[in-house]
């Protein structure tokens, strides 16, 4: 007897199976955290500048969504098995790729096709859990196969972080690929073939390139505004393409036979906003993932890895509360658990806000907590109940349609905390500095608000004035970084608390196997 049917079922897999695909999403989880911590190694070795070398972040983000839906429609209209088979050869060329990249632009090139790449592994991934689970223990399921990702976000910053650490970051890459090979080899053996659910529907190509190129121009245009200029004539003009795109999306859609939004998914109000409930939190720790560590780094004083360890708290629970509301899915209804899930996340939003940073790491300690607990709920919930809510046929596409919500409403507020911080930082700075005296040049406080005071750029304007200066420019550096994310805090918060409006509008009865 196989190892496989030894192994026992748990709803409609195996415990192997599972453990495979918690594996797959563990790969990519690794790697969407885990660079956070690599550009300033690549920005010394590749001898690129901070605006660069954010590309090696960005370009995944933006590949990673804009394959979203393509890739869950893909995974409808096909072998779901083969399709994640791509999906993790292309990851692991991508990761070699990163692993050896001659410079900074060919590194680039290799993570967008990581993106893609991660695109196709994860809704094929989350494709699979739902499809092959029973009603029961779909919620389950569901929540192993989250916690597998959550697991690599938490183990993903501490590779980084040692790969930092030990002086070369090409050593993350190594890891990216051994990962994805072992999830290749055991989805090919231990996964079985899916054939296609919606064989007999046309894939629509015409939607999914005007859907896609929308999401594409508004994500680049958030990522590059700060830098550019919300008033340039560049990024209004792509703001307005990315609009006119969204608005002839339901056109192009009204005259195809199979769109790729079917109307009966549009029209049922309990889906669309269910929809928006996998979204509304996201910001509150994308914006986390993103400025705890520099909370830690540049007012705390703390090295890459130290803070690496220090996001424990938030990334630990992410993973252990994925499991456990998959266990309540079932028993406890949709409404409590997302209800639950968002005050938590609230409060933690609040308490960045309220305490002051004199408390240190226990200024942001709470915070952590609070919303690592909550969004297991809020997410794991609104996940599953997406995914449940439509036939086999298209659970490829609403788990993409929600995760491509949730990546572009995270990157927008992403966007908006930065805008905040920026801005306020600025003239926190400039006061402060016209306070004690010390003259430094737009440029050069521009450069000491972008980036850590650690970073080469900032090293070197610092070293330009007296260590008395140097340390008092330091000091108003954190001070400013503190006031800004707690200030940077309030559209967050403010995004919460609408869904916790939306959360008391869900009619449960209405949210079961809408397009049957």
């Amino acid at each position: 007897m196989s190892a496989e049917k030894q192994a026992g079922p748990v709803g409609g897999h195996t415990v192997l199976g599972i453990a495979t695909l918690m594996i797959t999403a563990f790969t990519i989880g690794t790697d969407f955290t885990g660079a956070l911590l690599l550009v300033p190694s690549i920005e010394s070795e590749l001898a690129a500048d901070i605006t660069t070398t954010q590309w090696v972040l960005n370009i995944y983000a933006l590949s990673f969504a804009m394959f979203m839906v393509t890739g869950g429609r893909l995974g409808d209209t096909h072998d779901r098995r083969r399709v994640l088979l791509i999906g993790l050869g292309l990851f692991i060329i991508a990761s070699v790729g990163c692993l050896l990249a001659p410079d900074i632009g060919f590194l680039i090139a290799a993570r967008a096709v990581q993106g893609l790449g991660a695109a196709l592994i994860w809704l094929s991934t989350i494709a699979l859990g739902a499809t092959n689970a029973t009603e029961d223990q779909r919620g389950l399921v569901m929540g192993l196969i989250l916690a597998g990702v959550t697991s690599g976000n938490v183990i993903g910053p501490l590779i980084g972080g040692v790969a930092s650490d030990l002086g070369d970051w090409r050593l993350f890459f190594l890891v990216n690929a051994v990962l994805g090979s072992i999830a290749a080899l055991l989805v090919f053996r231990l996964i079985s073939r899916q054939p296609p659910q919606a064989e007999n529907e046309q894939i629509d190509y015409s939607g999914i390139l005007i859907l896609s190129s929308a999401i594409l121009a508004l994500l680049f245009v958030l990522d590059v505004g700060t830098d550019w200029g919300w008033g340039s004539l560049s990024v209004i003009g792509i703001l307005c393409l990315s609009l006119l795109l969204f608005l002839v999306f339901p056109f192009v859609e009204s005259r195809v036979a199979d769109p790729l939004l079917p109307p009966q998914l549009l029209r049922n109000r309990a889906f669309m906003l269910i929809l928006w409930l996998n979204a509304l939190m996201v910001p509150s720790f994308f914006v986390a993932f993103l400025y705890v560590p520099q909370f830690m780094q540049r007012v705390l004083g703390w090295s890459v890895l130290t803070a690496s360890f220090g996001m424990i708290p938030l990334m630990l629970p992410l993973a252990v509360g994925s499991i456990v509301a998959g266990n309540f899915y079932k028993p406890y209804s949709t409404k409590r658990l997302l209800f639950a899930g968002y005050v938590l996340i609230a409060l933690g939003c609040a308490s960045v806000i309220l305490l002051p940073s004199s408390w240190g790491y226990y200024a942001i300690l709470p915070a952590m907590l609070l919303i690592s607990f909550g969004a297991p709920l809020a997410v794991g919930t609104s996940g599953t109940a997406t995914v449940s809510a439509v036939a086999a046929s298209r659970a490829g596409l609403a788990g993409g349609l929600s995760f491509m919500l949730h990546l572009a409403y995270g990157a927008i507020g992403v966007a908006v905390a930065t805008a905040i911080m920026y801005g306020s930082g600025l003239m926190r700075i400039q006061g402060a500095l016209r306070e004690a005296g010390i003259s430094i040049s737009s440029a050069d406080i521009s450069i000491l608000n972008a980036g850590s005071a650690k970073a080469a750029a900032a090293g070197e304007v610092l070293a330009r004035y007296s260590a008395g200066e140097a340390d008092r420019i330091r000091s108003i550096i954190s001070q400013s970084f503190a006031a800004g994310m707690s200030l940077a805090y309030w559209p967050v918060l403010l995004s919460t608390v609408l869904g916790l409006f939306l959360v008391a509008l869900i009619d449960e009865s209405k949210l079961h196997a809408i397009d049957n």
